[in-house]
């Protein structure tokens, strides 16, 4: 039997079919299943059982097995787990009770090309609109999924285009008109064109056909867990298991979603939050002396924290057990920022400082400087420094100009600094 998969535009679709010159019966009853599995080997989709007699050469096929968008974009984190997708096909003879199991592992690996990429007006004496233009050199390359974003001087990103593309031999670029107008651009041009530079950021997937399909191990008498094995073809060694540190992070992060056994609450002005109290004190000294020492957070159920918004105490507590900061924006880096420092999570203090130096600008150093004084952070003060001392059309700015009202001394700091440069 020989298995394989095909990708359309819109669907994955599972083939099964008996080759013409196998050996066996003319005609073969069986009853199958095709499934796709997440980490743990449980179905994320499948077929269910099936009945069928396969004469030689014969194909059965599930054309619209699965959606793509469900697999590559609304659960990639279920079916993609460090971007592998695992697919299972079961059969079993239906007239032989006593059946021997094992595993049949097989692999395809896909392989991937660098593409060009142009980005220019529309055609056209009055042309509003802009063009993003990508080329297929390599003819092995089979389809292409865009996505653009404009990034404006907060490093925000507003998508303004998001397709796929499929080559044949004689088409091999493809032109796509963007939804963002010069109009727009030049409305908001302080936005988009900080230093007269527009920034884009393009992400794309691209296939361009199998480098490798065969059949790698077949074991009998064993039903081991796809993890276990132990995978090697053409030099390409590859173990089926997962990361321990990605197992432990969605362990984690389910545990906090699903708030299992929670023995305290963060409360905010306007919200509470679930926690645990062992998680809290392994990641900050600071709930940890709360929850030891002769302190009330130790017997009440709950830790005040009116001084944070909804928002902040919810990055927080998803930064304590899964140490990522999805989406971050500058204010609520600036309120992570605040957070991390006062419960001395060093790890989230120090991403939250890089982000803030990377986004650093015109319109919020100001305000950034504020914040590593307070805080007493000299690493950050020292960089917000630097940059103010180095744009001096920061002097000319309104900001600058309410920045020396209201802190006076912090100012003169600067213009010492850089008067000494």
């Amino acid at each position: 039997m020989k298995k394989k998969r095909m990708g359309f535009h819109t669907h994955i679709s599972f083939h099964l079919s008996r080759v013409e010159d196998c050996q066996g019966p003319e005609v073969l009853d069986i009853h199958f299943d095709l499934s796709f599995l997440a980490t743990d080997d449980s179905v994320l989709v499948t077929t269910g059982t099936v009945k069928e007699s396969f004469s030689k050469g014969m194909y059965w096929y599930a054309d619209k097995f699965v959606k793509c968008d469900e697999v590559l974009k609304i659960r990639r984190k279920d079916y993609l787990p460090g971007n592998v997708l695992t697919a299972r096909c079961r059969m079993w003879n239906i007239i032989q009770e006593d059946t021997e199991y094992g595993h049949c592992f097989a692999r395809t690996r896909i392989g991937v090309s660098m593409m060009t990429c142009k980005f220019f007006p529309s055609s056209g004496h009055n042309s509003k609109t802009f063009i993003f233009e990508v080329g297929a050199h390599d003819e092995m390359l089979k389809t292409v999924n865009v996505r653009l974003y404009l990034v404006d001087c907060s490093r925000n990103r507003t998508e303004c285009l998001n397709e796929e593309f499929i080559f044949t031999e004689t088409i091999r670029s493809a032109l796509f008109t963007l939804n963002l107008s010069e109009e727009e651009l030049m409305k908001n041009k302080n936005r988009y064109f900080p230093n007269d530079i527009l920034q884009l950021y393009c992400e794309w997937d691209i296939i361009n056909g199998i480098v490798l399909q065969e059949i790698e191990k077949t074991i009998y008498g064993s039903l081991l867990s796809i993890q276990d094995w132990n995978l090697t073809s053409d030099g390409f060694k590859s173990k089926f298991r997962l990361d321990s540190k990605h197992v432990l992070k969605e362990n984690l992060e389910s545990l906090y979603k699903e708030n299992v056994l929670c023995d305290t609450k963060l409360k905010t002005k306007t919200g509470s939050f679930p926690a645990h109290k062992s998680i809290l004190s392994a990641r900050s000294p600071v709930f940890q002396k709360m929850f030891t020492n002769d302190m009330r957070e130790k017997n009440s159920e709950c830790v005040d924290m009116e001084d944070l918004d909804d928002d902040t105490v919810q990055r927080l507590l998803l930064y304590i057990y899964t140490a990522t900061l999805p989406d971050l924006l500058w204010d609520s880096a600036c309120n992570l920022y605040a957070a991390a420092d006062k419960y001395e999570i060093l790890s989230l203090k120090c991403e939250c400082s890089s982000f803030l130096k990377d986004n650093l600008s015109q319109d919020n150093c100001c305000d950034l400087f504020i914040l590593a004084d307070t805080h007493q952070d000299e690493d950050l003060k020292s960089v917000v420094q630097d940059y103010i001392s180095n744009h001096n059309d920061i002097f000319y700015t309104n900001e600058w100009k309410h920045f020396m009202k209201t802190n006076l001394e912090l100012a003169a700091d600067i213009m010492y600094f850089k008067c000494k440069k």
